[in-house]
């Protein structure tokens, strides 16, 4: 191992970390959608997307490293392999998550707009 290696596996973290931290804070609003974000949902939708595509490009990477080197006939670590099924699995969940709860206030929204017009 050289010292380059070493010297910048905290700085691999970090940056991994940072971005992570990105997309959580960009997806931080919906967690909790109410009729009161309606105003800003323009801005909203943006944010959904662009952290969306960084958990999806993210998990691409994961999977990229964990298959890769099964190429080259090296073995892959079981926790890796493991973090590539969780992470697939958390975004699937965080998207019907959010489906839901659109669908919901879609669904709420509609009902409150009909009993006011009958």
């Amino acid at each position: 191992m050289s010292l380059e290696t070493t010297t910048n596996k905290p700085l691999k973290v970090g940056l991994n970390l940072a971005v992570l931290l990105a997309a959580a804070w960009l997806l931080r609003p919906f967690f909790k959608i109410d009729a009161s974000d309606y105003p800003r949902a323009g801005t909203y939708i943006y944010r959904l997307a662009l952290g969306l595509m960084i958990l999806i490009m993210y998990l691409g990477k994961l999977v990229f490293d964990v298959l890769s080197p099964q190429g080259l006939a090296r073995k892959v670590s079981n926790l890796k392999t493991a973090a590539v099924l969780l992470f697939g699995l958390l975004i699937a969940a965080l998207i019907i998550f959010i489906v839901i709860q659109a669908g919901a206030l879609f669904l709420q929204d509609g009902a409150s707009q009909d009993s006011l017009n009958f």
